[in-house]
């Protein structure tokens, strides 16, 4: 009981700060989709430790472990929308193509970075015991 009490007051924390995003994004006229906007807002809270990881973890652990749910409903409306790619399917895959080679060089120079400053543990295989 004291576990699902717990669920609830984290989920409908979350759910307030995506609603923040969403207030903010309509307020200040951002071509940003309000979700992004608290996505961000919960990153700048956990960052500063306004808000602390275990106060969300037990919800957020579960939406992450049944993630690929939410993507259900999204591919069933675009199995009725062939026309889309039809006529949009190429600048659809340039931006697809473009974006995924600058989420790897974002991703490769973020890696770079860190580990730079010792925050990434390097593995060497050859030291360990098998």
């Amino acid at each position: 009981m004291k576990k699902t009490f717990a669920f609830i007051v984290q989920l409908i924390f979350l759910l307030i700060i995506c609603k923040l995003g969403y207030y903010l994004a309509n307020l200040l006229h951002l071509p940003i989709p309000g979700n992004v906007i608290g996505m961000i807002l919960l990153f700048g809270l956990l960052q500063t430790k306004v808000i602390k990881v275990k106060w969300i973890e037990l919800t957020s652990g579960f939406l992450v472990k049944h993630l690929a749910f939410f993507f259900i409903p999204i591919s069933i409306s675009l199995m009725t929308m062939g026309w889309l790619f039809i006529e949009f399917g190429l600048p659809l895959a340039l931006t697809l193509g473009v974006s995924l080679i600058f989420g790897f060089i974002v991703s490769a120079w973020t890696v770079q970075k860190l580990s730079h400053r010792g925050e990434v543990k390097q593995h060497d295989s050859a030291h360990h015991n098998i």
